[in-house]
């Protein structure tokens, strides 16, 4: 229902034009004698055009015209107005009127051509709209996409892309569209097999799309996770000749599944180890596949000497272990993981914690992971990088769960190596005996 505004001062024409308006059934008319009380109406209720006389008493027709211009710029405005008012008019176009109309003898029809006028005004300025709600909507898809858009011919050759091409593969947008990258050179080599069997099970059924997860290379070299989207465009023949589809960046969900299983896993195994090596080999394992990093070292508090020693170690030379063997309990790394907090930082800014000169040439960073269990640490994890990428909240979380478990699980074995020699003291299970309170 279209709801037209009619201002006139003669109550006649009032009353004429609201039936002949509303004839058609699609129309419904409210009236105003004047500029002042149309305004009013137009203040207080939802209107879709307006039809207006020039000439009435208080606030004239261009008067409420600007008026409304101000409030309303875009509502339909069409002028109805006597005969031989020229001025009127051209004041009325320039003013912002979307129509003209003089007032003659045949209301009947003069009403119909202003229905019909008012008909196509609101139903383009609807057109508008919806065309200009659209664009945003578009705009708002386009600017907030994540992932990558792209057609791509069978032997991986990408047609083009669009998207967030350089913060999923490292390369830029004009690499990939350049034709410089092809697809399969940044595909893991393992996983392209995945690609070309999701297109040959396209190929037995037209009507298939696919959803395939597989690994890329970075430019940087750092391997992610994408999962794909694609559709199959063919020839006459039925052959495929493009794919088209989008691509996401699922690295972290994939990391975040595979960090639940690697705590699942080493739950298991830790409650299944009985020996306390098997248990620090299982639990320095896990850390460093959960947090990428290619170095780990395993430290445990020794009583006797109130010192951390190295009891476990991957990766780092024998000499490089040998100049961080052991660190006394006051030095600043010592402190820190005594308040259970976790450092993460450039190897090179790391000799204020370790209290000494050290280097490595494969270390870039290093994360420290206190070991707590029963509010006290035991020990701390020192897992180190060559990639100084920033490590992901839930990577952390992981490693501190992994830290958790280790301190249950080394406890426990403990604990029950004191009993099976008869609680004999020796050494760490004096320690452990205090903080088990095993009496």
């Amino acid at each position: 229902m279209i709801r037209i505004l009619l201002a006139d001062d003669d109550p006649s024409l009032l009353e004429t034009g609201k039936i002949l308006l509303e004839h058609s059934g699609d129309i419904e008319v409210v009236t105003a004698n004047n500029g002042d009380e149309a305004m009013d109406i137009l203040r207080s209720e939802p209107l879709d055009a307006i039809i207006s006389d020039n000439q009435m008493p208080g606030m004239d027709g261009i008067t409420f015209l600007k008026k409304v211009r101000i409030r309303f710029p875009d509502m339909p405005f069409l002028m109805h107005t006597g005969l031989g008012q020229e001025d009127v008019v051209i004041s009325a176009l320039k003013n912002g009127a979307d129509y003209y109309l003089p007032k003659g003898d045949d209301p009947g029809s003069e009403f119909n051509e202003l229905a019909s006028q008012v008909r196509r005004m609101v139903k383009n300025n609807a057109l508008e709209r919806a065309l200009h709600e659209s664009e945003e909507r578009y705009r708002f898809i386009i600017e907030n996409f994540n992932g990558i858009a792209f057609e791509r011919k069978p032997d991986l050759t990408v047609v083009f892309a669009h998207g967030a091409i350089e913060p999923v593969t490292g390369y830029s947008a004009e690499e990939i569209n350049g034709k410089e990258i092809s697809w399969d050179i940044l595909v893991h080599q393992d996983d392209l097999p995945l690609i070309y069997d999701a297109m040959k099970e396209a190929e037995k059924d037209p009507s298939l799309s696919t959803e395939t997860e597989y690994r890329i290379i970075t430019k940087e070299g750092e391997v992610r996770w994408v999962q794909e989207f694609g559709h199959y465009l063919r020839k006459k023949s039925g052959r495929i000749h493009a794919v088209q589809g989008t691509i996401y960046d699922i690295t972290e969900r994939r990391q975040m599944t595979e960090q639940l299983i690697a705590q699942r896993d080493l739950g298991l195994g830790l409650a299944a180890a009985r020996s306390l090596g098997e248990a620090l080999e299982l639990t320095l394992s896990t850390a460093c596949k959960v947090s990428g990093m290619s170095f780990g070292t395993l430290y445990l508090e020794n009583p006797h000497t109130e010192r951390f020693e190295v009891v476990r170690s991957t990766g780092f030379s024998d000499a490089f272990i040998g100049s961080i063997r052991s660190f006394d309990k006051t030095t600043p790394i010592c402190r820190t993981v005594a308040k259970g907090e976790c450092i993460y930082s450039f190897f090179d800014e790391m000799k204020d914690f370790l209290g000494c000169e050290v280097s490595h040439a494969r270390v870039r960073v290093v994360l420290v992971i206190p070991i707590v269990y029963n509010a006290s640490s035991i020990g701390f994890l020192l897992l180190g990088s060559n990639y100084p990428e920033e490590i992901s909240d839930s990577s952390l979380m992981s490693l501190e769960v992994i830290a958790f478990q280790a301190g249950n699980a080394i406890a426990r074995i403990w604990v029950e190596e004191m009993l099976a020699e008869g609680e004999r003291s020796s050494g760490w299970g004096d320690e452990i005996r205090s903080k088990t309170r095993v009496d």
